[in-house]
């Protein structure tokens, strides 16, 4: 369970120095420190399930979402998120994990981003359409769908089939966000090869 100082405060409020206790608990290891005033109680909880709070507003993507839906084959062992207003990358180690943080645009941020539930936890993540969207406007700038297509299951090995079981609708709509020379490459091909527009 996810505990801030004031929280811990309130809960050792009978003890003479409260923050005496958080700091007998957190050298037991009864409390582990996520972040700069932010404890987890359980130390095996999955560490994607703490990104939110490392930086917030943020949701999962990226590579972290693009492996947990089967579009990379890779096992991810950073927990990636997309964060906006940032201005830069921020990355954040702990005794849980690495989690890195890339900005994107504002318009594009709320959108095509659902919930992912673990036990009492729940975090943000992006669709996988989504995700692929985020990485795009990340990834270097191509120049045609060709040079796309190679970007994607060449260069990051997007699985084909997963990427043509995306909902093409949802992805065209999402890409439209970003004003980037890749996400409008992205609605040519999708215009030409999957609507057949």
């Amino acid at each position: 369970m996810i505990f801030t100082t004031n929280m811990l405060k309130e809960k050792y409020r009978d003890y003479a120095n409260p923050l005496d206790k958080i700091k007998r608990e957190a050298d037991a290891g009864a409390l582990v420190r996520i972040h700069r005033g932010i404890y987890e109680t359980d130390p095996t909880v999955s560490p994607y399930l703490l990104a939110l709070v490392m930086l917030s507003p943020s949701y999962l993507s990226f590579d972290w979402a693009l492996s947990h839906y089967g579009l990379i084959p890779e096992r991810v062992y950073s927990i990636t998120s997309a964060s906006f207003e940032v201005r830069k990358n921020k990355v954040f180690q702990n005794a849980f994990g690495y989690y890195e943080f890339s900005d994107i645009p504002a318009e594009a941020f709320p959108e095509g981003v659902g919930l992912l539930e673990e036990g009492d936890y729940v975090v943000k993540i992006a669709s996988k359409e989504k995700a692929i969207c985020d990485s795009l406007y990340k990834w270097r700038v191509v120049q045609n769908i060709a040079e796309l297509k190679e970007l994607l299951f060449e260069d990051h090995r997007i699985d084909e089939e997963e990427f043509e079981a995306c909902d093409f609708a949802l992805m065209m709509r999402l890409a439209k966000l970003y004003h980037r020379a890749n996400l409008k490459i992205l609605i040519q091909w999708i215009r030409k090869e999957y609507l057949h527009e």
